[in-house]
């Protein structure tokens, strides 16, 4: 009998799943094409949650609304994707935090280490972001949609030492995503750059840089393990899911559709956000399971004596950063943070 009242639930699930698409892709009268940029490789969860947008647009839509995906960089660099979202050079953009956070300061909250604490729940953070963030963006020709994960472990990959601790960066040359890392750094002898991500493999066999920074993702899918041995894994080094990416639309775009077809459009960006925040989980054990059989990796625990160490050494100076750049909103998201610990 409990099989059988399972069944009918999964099966009454998807007759209601089936009606609402229905009834969705009825309401929605015009076709829209809709072109979205980002930066990442095919292969990552960033990418494969654009094409899953541009799937599930389809469906709900009964295939007017067409989502084409530029992955890789192929349209735009992740620094130009912002402007090119809110000027009209493309419709949709998925980007870094910190190249949205040019056009909405303190955006770059995401990217600033040991900030966001283990206890702050992500998704209900970002949840309380939308609003803070999107009302500025709106303002400047952005709609801001939801958040898409980047992955959920960060760390440090470096060519020619083990680093463990943060004194063992003395005269290193290391790639950052983020000025938030610049002081932290330097205080330890090392020499900070920032540096897109897609230039960081050829640094690194150059020998031009020591090491970088980044999410594991990162050093998998653009194969930093190949000009590099060891790999410093530091958990909760930012929020896990680590990174979240704004989803933005072009706000002119977005205020020419029909209702209806802006309802798919928060939908599939809401599906995109859930879908990487499962997806990454998976790819970080995967990925960390890869770089183990090819590289030396130490993986920090957290709370632990070196953990601790990085906390000081890179939250304190980080946080100090992020407050002097944004001096009126960087308290407010402070006091979000403080209020979901």
């Amino acid at each position: 009998m409990k099989k059988l009242t399972g069944l009918f639930l999964i099966t009454g699930l998807f007759i209601i799943f089936g009606f609402t698409s229905i009834v969705m892709a009825d309401s929605v009268k015009k076709k829209y094409t809709l072109h979205l940029a980002t930066q990442m490789p095919i292969s990552h969860t960033i990418t494969k949650a654009a094409n899953l947008m541009a799937t599930r647009a389809d469906e709900l839509s009964g295939g007017k609304i067409k989502i084409v995906v530029h992955g890789g960089g192929s349209m735009f660099k992740d620094r130009e994707i912002p402007e090119a979202t809110m000027s009209g050079g493309c419709d949709l953009g998925i980007s870094t935090a910190n190249t949205w956070g040019k056009h909405a300061r303190g955006m770059s909250c995401f990217e600033v280490p040991f900030l966001i604490p283990p206890s702050v729940s992500t998704a209900k953070f970002v949840q309380e972001t939308v609003d803070l963030f999107g009302k500025t963006l709106f303002a400047k020709g952005g709609k801001l949609l939801s958040y898409a994960y980047y992955g959920d472990l960060d760390g440090m990959v470096t060519a020619k030492i083990q680093v463990k601790k943060p004194g063992d960066v003395k005269g290193l040359k290391l790639r950052i995503y983020d000025r938030s890392l610049v002081a932290g750094l330097k205080a330890n002898g090392a020499a900070p750059v920032v540096m897109s991500s897609k230039e960081v493999y050829i640094g690194l066999q150059r020998g031009v840089l020591d090491g970088a920074m980044s999410g594991i993702s990162s050093v998998v899918h653009r194969k930093w393990m190949e000009v590099c041995d060891y790999v410093l894994v530091i958990p909760y080094f930012v929020c896990r899911p680590a990174h979240p990416f704004p989803i933005v639309m072009n706000r002119f775009v977005w205020q020419k559709m029909e209702p209806a077809a802006q309802k798919i459009i928060t939908q599939v960006a809401e599906e995109a956000r859930q879908f990487t925040a499962e997806d990454v989980k998976k790819a970080a054990k995967k990925n960390l399971a890869l770089l183990q059989s090819k590289v030396t990796v130490y993986e920090l625990v957290v709370g632990s004596p070196e953990w601790k160490e990085w906390q000081v050494a890179l939250g304190v100076p980080g946080k100090k950063k992020f407050l002097e750049d944004n001096p009126k909103v960087g308290p407010q998201v402070i006091a979000i943070i403080d209020r979901l610990k």
